[in-house]
């Protein structure tokens, strides 16, 4: 593994810590991290569903594409699966990597 690659590694681990931590007990119910894809900017926020009975709780995602600054790009990429979805994973790692394959697809649409 060369240096580059073990800086990308840091970098999904270092990311993916608070979206993890949604799977332990007494976490909140969401977690917005920052991605680059394609030299775009995502907040990628995961949101945990509340276990209902003996339902385990579901995993869900939202992509906003946004600016440097933060806020919202115009007419940028905005895709949703909500925990409720049949898409939703039960795992937020899963929710995670699921959004950015949805996103990675909505930007190879776009740009036919």
């Amino acid at each position: 593994m060369d240096c580059a690659d073990r800086i990308a590694v840091l970098a999904s681990e270092r990311t993916l810590e608070p979206v993890r931590a949604l799977a332990q007990p007494g976490a909140p119910a969401a977690a917005t991290v920052r991605a680059r894809l394609e030299r775009r900017r995502l907040d990628v926020t995961i949101r945990r569903s509340a276990p209902d009975g003996e339902r385990l709780p579901a995993y869900g995602w939202e992509i906003r594409e946004v600016e440097a600054g933060g806020r919202p790009t115009p007419r940028g990429l905005e895709l949703r699966c909500p925990p409720s979805s049949a898409e939703a994973t039960d795992d937020p790692e899963d929710a995670y990597w699921v959004a950015l394959e949805a996103a990675q697809a909505g930007l190879a649409a776009a740009s036919v």
